[in-house]
Formats: structure tokens, sequence, C-alpha cells
């Protein structure tokens, strides 16, 4: 016969779960749709699919996000933001769950690139001028917004010129000289 367990006790299963809200509860960093290949460093992951580094595993198309208002400090959204039904919605959540001064990072295919059509869950393909207008209600302060582009048209210098033009770029040339990618440094601004 064994002794009764006192009532504060956890069983280890409760245990690691509990240490694990708690984990969650107090990060600041968080790396939302981070994927089977990994997360950032330091940070608590967010994904859709159970993967020994996801620590919650959640659907972005679900909403509200598990997180308290204004716990993080930065949001990693590298490849995730094309797979989400309403991103405006997921920019909600993002907004509601960083602190003021918060670093966003976005990266997501560019819609000139074969790689954001070329992936039947990408349900939106983006640019520079879609990035930008996520930022028109000045919730979000864009720090940085760059266009990314095979070695071949770095070394042609276009690149460097869409860069400088991003706008003439993605009206004009952007199908010519498609792109890779967008990255995008936004800024939380609130009150």
């Amino acid at each position: 016969m064994t002794a009764p367990r006192p009532a504060h006790t956890m069983l280890p299963a409760q245990a690691n779960a509990s240490m694990a809200r708690e984990r969650v509860n107090m990060a600041t960093k968080l790396d939302l749709g981070c994927g089977p290949f990994g997360k950032l460093e330091g940070a608590v992951g967010l994904d859709i699919n159970d993967a020994a580094h996801v620590d919650v595993v959640h659907s972005l198309d679900d909403y509200p996000y598990p997180f308290n208002d204004a716990q993080f400090d930065h949001v990693e959204m590298s490849h995730i933001l094309e797979h989400i039904l309403q991103p405006a919605r997921a920019m909600d959540e993002v907004y509601r769950i960083a602190r003021p001064g918060a670093s966003i990072r976005i990266v997501t295919p560019h819609y000139s690139s074969q790689l954001s059509y070329g992936d039947l869950t990408h349900y939106h393909h983006f640019g520079y001028v879609t990035i930008t207008q996520m930022c028109r209600d000045g919730r979000f302060r864009m720090d940085e917004c760059r266009l990314i582009f095979s070695d071949v048209y770095r070394v042609l210098g276009i690149s460097l010129l869409a860069n400088w033009f991003p706008r003439r770029w993605e009206k004009y040339l952007a199908f010519i000289f498609p792109g890779m990618y967008v990255e995008a440094k936004l800024t939380v601004v609130k009150p």
C-alpha cells in the first residue's frame, strides 16, 4: 500500500506542464509559426503542428492567441503571414500581445516569386506596398523593408535598384526581375 500523496504535490507531467506554462507567461520573445525546423533562440515557439521545439500548439487562424496583452518585446513572423486566412486580424493580435516599442520581423515570399504561388497553403501574396499598407493606421512603424533577390539579380544590381525604388520596381519590373522575399522590421506604436 502506498502512502497518500499530499494535495500540493504535483505529478511529474503536471509539474512539467506547470513549468512550461510559467515559461510561456514569462517569455518576452515569440516566434509565431516556428515550424518544424527550429525557432528563434530564447523565444516561445507557437505552431499549429506539435514538434519538439514547439511550446504552444495553436492555429494562427484561431483568435485570440493564448498570450497576455502586452507580453512580448519581439515577435518573429518568418514565412507565416502568407499562410493565415485573415492577415489583418492576425496583425491585430500581434499588436495586442506586443509591448509598446516591441519589434516585429516579418519575412514572406514576394508576390512576384514562384515561392509565393508555388505553395497551395499560401492564401495571400505580399510585397513592399502590401507591408507599407499594414502600417497606415499608425499602430506599426516601418523601420525597414527590403526586397531580397537571388544571387544573379544581386550581382547585376537589380537588388540595389529595386530597394532604392521599391514602388516603381513593383509597378513596372517585378515580373521581369522577380524578387524572392520581402523582409520588414516594424515597431509597435502604443500610448
